[in-house]
């Protein structure tokens, strides 16, 4: 049973990687749709051998070989001059986005459904053309109408796709968008790691082995960003193996090869269970790492900040923003640093950042570059105002000795 446990823990990790990548890919779509148009299309062309008979059908195309031919193509030829305007448009957004605000962000411009949407439909649209007109025969003669018919279906309805990319994009690209899609990811993000309100007592520590560790696990595969930890899987682990087990980096953390992941107290059998209890990246991803979200927001305040763009207005925008992420932060119950088994026994420990660590992620550097700049100093001076109204006594004075100008 622990080891189907364990398998099931580990498979909703690789499904989780799986699913932040694809999420990021801009080739699964098209290629799924390569395979829908291909289908469609042989489909409408089986179906339309058995309505030979019915040309006087108002939804049959009525022409003949050569009109389908010249219909066909000429549809094929404008869906690729559209994928390849659409690739374009989308590669000089993403060299524009990490000119101006910064490289993290072009992982949110990779997510977005309108490109995917669209590139999917003209390379559909493409492909279905193209097996349609192959299709097409003058002796015997033979003109697949109900299938050239949903071709210009589909060349009209790209064409309105189009229009709404073009709008999308254009939308996209301003400062508060990108501001406002990193702030919902991490707001859902805050809300996932951190779930509860502030309690009225702290949570209860685990003493924690003040020993040697009796063994070290490294890092074996090509070097990364600990993306994902699943601590359900290591308390398993250590139940049955009886060992205590500390997870060296954060999430977030770069990890090198054959750099420590874990110190283990006692015996565990599988080591690489263990290393399967985290995600290794090529960067940060935001899904369990919310200070991700508050990296890429500080990283466009700065750039605004900076001598060469003296934009103010963008970093209050990122100000305000940071304002919401931290006051909820505020109120949140951080997980404590240890992880106990049903019986009570210490099982992992986990580096977690604590409050501090994310108010100074939030403002420390904001502060620095804006220390010139009016409307910084007077925005950060009400989010401190605002900020220790809701946070507990210890959380406020964290935020005053970030907040607090030096004299």
């Amino acid at each position: 049973m622990g080891v189907l446990q364990d398998f099931r823990l580990d498979r909703r990790l690789r499904l989780a990687q799986v699913r932040n990548r694809l999420r990021s890919s801009l080739w699964v779509a098209p290629a799924l749709a390569v395979a829908i148009a291909v289908g469609a299309a042989m489909l409408l062309v089986r179906i339309d051998r058995g309505l030979e008979q019915r040309r006087d059908d108002w939804f049959l195309f009525d022409g003949g070989p050569e009109s389908a031919r010249e219909l066909l193509s000429t549809i094929t030829s404008s869906m690729l001059t559209f994928t390849a305007l659409v690739f374009s448009i989308t590669i000089l957004i993403l060299q524009l986005a990490s000119n101006q605000f910064s490289p993290r962000v072009i992982r949110t411009f990779l997510r977005e459904p309108v490109t995917k949407w669209a590139m999917s439909l003209f390379v559909g649209t493409f492909v279905y053309s193209m097996v349609v007109l192959s299709q097409v025969r003058t002796a015997p003669t033979f003109v697949p109408a109900a299938a050239t018919w949903f071709a210009l279906v589909m060349a009209v309805v790209s064409v309105g796709v189009f229009i709404r990319y073009i709008h999308r994009m254009a939308h996209s690209i301003r400062a508060i968008t990108v501001i406002s899609k990193i702030a919902a990811e991490t707001r859902a993000a805050i809300d996932r790691m951190f779930p509860d309100e502030v309690a009225a007592e702290a949570p209860e520590e685990v003493t924690v082995p003040d020993t040697r560790p009796d063994g070290v696990i490294t890092h074996r595969d090509p070097p990364g960003v600990v993306a994902f930890v699943d601590a359900d899987e290591l308390v398993c682990i250590a139940s049955r193996c009886d060992a205590v087990i500390e997870i060296v980096p954060r999430v977030g953390d770069f990890v090198p090869t054959g750099a420590a992941l874990f110190r283990v107290w006692g015996n565990v059998d599988k080591e690489d269970h263990c290393r399967a209890a985290i995600g290794i990246e090529l960067e940060r991803t935001i899904e369990q790492d919310p200070a991700f979200g508050l990296r890429q927001i500080v990283d466009v305040a700065v750039r605004a900040l900076s001598p060469g763009v003296n934009d103010p207005t963008t970093a209050v925008q990122a100000l305000d923003h940071l304002h919401d992420l931290v006051r909820r932060l505020a109120v949140r119950e951080f997980p404590a640093r240890t992880r106990a088994d049903d019986a009570g026994d210490l099982r992992v420990i986990a580096a977690r950042p604590d409050f501090v660590d994310f108010v100074r992620l939030a403002f420390e550097e904001i502060a620095m570059y804006g220390t010139s700049s009016v409307q910084v100093r007077r925005r950060l001076a009400s989010i401190l105002e605002d900020c220790v109204t809701v946070a507990a006594p210890d959380r406020a004075r964290d935020l005053e000795r970030v907040l607090t100008p030096a004299p």
